[in-house]
């Protein structure tokens, strides 16, 4: 969907309004194309991450998604119900869940690697400078977001924004 622009319009204004759209339509077709490899995008990153990683605590999980806990509760709850993923208890920690796949890596791997590829052919349309110029201007984008969330690991993470 575009947005209509006036000639009067900042260049900021019309980049905000941009980026919005792109972001909405981005979603929307990534999750088509996550749905394609055969899961969701928060089911893929779960089962990935789990793959990657080994059994995870729920809460760990949590935090590598970026979700809350009850949100990777729902997520076990219907990857456990398709029997991809079990629930077992932490060897020392009796308080500790841990998370772990039932199906097979290589199957995880290959849903991931086929949304990945879906992903890294949207850029082909883009020269290897513009693909550089990008990642550049997002890496700064990020930096910034994450510097006024209190998240900057350097003081001056968002000086070049």
């Amino acid at each position: 969907m575009t947005t209509p622009r006036s000639d009067s319009e900042s260049p900021v204004a019309a980049l905000v309004l941009q980026t919005g759209a792109f972001a909405d339509a981005f979603g929307r077709w990534a999750g088509r194309k996550a749905v394609e490899a055969g899961a969701s995008v928060p089911r893929l990153r779960l089962l990935y991450a789990v793959h990657c990683h080994g059994p995870q605590k729920m809460a760990d999980l949590a935090g590598e998604l970026a979700v809350t806990p009850r949100n990777v509760t729902a997520l076990v709850d219907g990857l456990e119900s398709e029997g991809l993923v079990r629930r077992v208890p932490h060897s020392t920690d009796r308080r500790v869940t841990l998370v772990e796949l039932t199906c097979s890596q290589e199957r995880v791997a290959a849903q991931f690697q086929t949304y990945q590829g879906s992903i890294e052919r949207l850029f082909d349309v883009l020269t290897v400078e513009d693909q550089r110029t990008l990642s550049r201007v997002l890496a700064t984008l990020s930096r910034r977001m994450n510097a006024e969330a209190g998240c900057s690991t350097a003081a001056g993470d968002a000086s070049d924004a």
